[in-house]
């Protein structure tokens, strides 16, 4: 034991002179004797033949079908008012005029569309009648909505202009709003 002391006093001494204690260490790990292998190089993945479906699929949503839309020239009979709001037209014929199911028809003298006639179109967004009177001459492009409520709302004017006053429509032998009335009395030569 005398022998043991000296050293643990002169090992002491030591510590105390670098100012520093010995804190036990941790075991070292066991080294592998096995050769050092390179690391392996990133591989592309193999081509697939198999596209995966995208991340998020926007729903399939039915288109909705166009509105028909119609060309119609026409004059002025009667402007909204109080009583309505929609305006009266007589319009020339319309060829194209296609039912609910899309089919043109005829008329009971067997030409195609809708023949002339006075009748209401609903006024759409961005319309405006002012400057307008009853006997103007108009070219309109309307809109059909089969799914309106009420029969008056059916045919929508999306735009409208006004033609010069000389300009001629044809409403099939009817009398325009613009003629001349015969004199009362008198009867109309047929």
């Amino acid at each position: 034991m005398n022998r043991l002391a000296p050293s643990l006093l002169g090992a002491s001494l030591l510590l105390i002179s670098c100012g520093e204690e010995k804190k036990p260490q941790p075991a070292p790990q066991p080294v592998s004797q096995a050769p050092v292998q390179p690391a392996p190089e990133p591989q592309s993945p193999p081509e697939s033949t198999h596209t995966p479906p995208p991340a998020a699929a926007a729903p399939v949503v039915a288109a909705t079908p166009a509105r028909p839309t119609y060309t119609v020239r026409a004059e002025v009979a009667v402007l909204p008012g109080i009583e309505s709001s929609t305006i009266r037209l007589h319009h020339e014929r319309i060829p194209n005029f296609a039912n609910r199911e899309g089919k043109v028809g005829t008329d009971s003298q067997g030409k195609p569309g809708m023949k002339p006639m006075t009748m209401s179109f609903a006024k759409g967004a961005d319309i405006s009648y002012e400057g307008l009177k009853v006997g103007d001459k108009v070219e309109v492009i309307t809109e059909m909505n089969w799914e309106a409520p009420l029969p008056d709302e059916r045919i929508v004017i999306v735009k409208l202009t006004k033609l010069p006053a000389e300009t001629k429509l044809d409403f099939e032998g009817k009398p325009s709003i613009t003629d001349p009335k015969p004199e009362p009395g008198k009867r109309e030569p047929k």
